[in-house]
C-alpha cells in the first residue's frame, strides 16, 4: 500500500501539468476563435453596407427613370392632343 502512495505522489505533477496544457490550448483556442468571429461579424457588415449601398443606388435611379417616363408620357400626350386638337 506503501509503494502505491509512492508512485502516485509523483504522478500528481505530470497531471497538472497535462491539465495546465490542456487548459493553455482552449484557452488559445477560444481565443483563436473570438478572433475569427470578429473578423466573420466586420465581412457581414462589409456585405450589408455595400448592398445597402447598391440598393439606395437602385433606388435612385428606378426614381430617374420613373420621372424620365412622366416626361415622356406628357410630352407624347400633348403631341397627340395636338394632333387631334382641331385647327382654326
Amino acid at each position: 500500500m506503501a509503494d502505491q502512495a509512492q508512485k502516485t505522489i509523483p504522478a500528481i505533477p505530470a497531471v497538472e501539468k497535462l491539465v495546465s496544457e490542456q487548459t493553455a490550448r482552449f484557452e488559445a483556442a477560444v481565443e483563436e476563435m473570438g478572433k475569427l468571429q470578429s473578423k466573420g461579424v466586420a465581412q457581414v457588415n462589409q456585405f450589408i453596407e455595400g448592398y445597402t449601398r447598391v440598393a439606395q443606388e437602385q433606388i435612385a435611379f428606378a426614381e430617374q427613370i420613373g420621372g424620365e417616363w412622366r416626361k415622356l408620357v406628357l410630352a407624347a400626350t400633348r403631341n397627340a392632343a395636338d394632333l387631334f386638337a382641331p385647327k382654326a
